[in-house]
């Protein structure tokens, strides 16, 4: 009986828990985007996420390992070096 009662806790945990994994991920059509612009300004693009309402990617350039935040607009905010 305890499941029971439990059971919409669990389900409601789920469905949030997928939507803020859903949240910290690139459409498909803007993650294309930013992959060929950071390609032509020589960025090795590692991997591309929204953490804290910002756009980040990870890549290389010169052998360093770069974080850098894009606004909505897709203009550099800032670049943080990792090395």
């Amino acid at each position: 009986m305890k499941l029971v009662k439990a059971l919409p806790l669990i389900l409601a945990c789920a469905v949030a828990g997928n939507a803020a994994l859903a949240s910290s991920r690139v459409n498909e059509t803007t993650y294309n985007e930013i992959a060929t612009k950071m390609a032509a300004e020589g960025y090795d693009v590692r991997k591309i996420e929204i953490e804290d309402g910002e756009i980040e990617v990870y890549a290389l350039k010169d052998g360093k390992r770069l974080e850098i935040y894009l606004n909505a607009d897709l203009s550099v905010n800032r670049i943080k070096t990792n090395d």
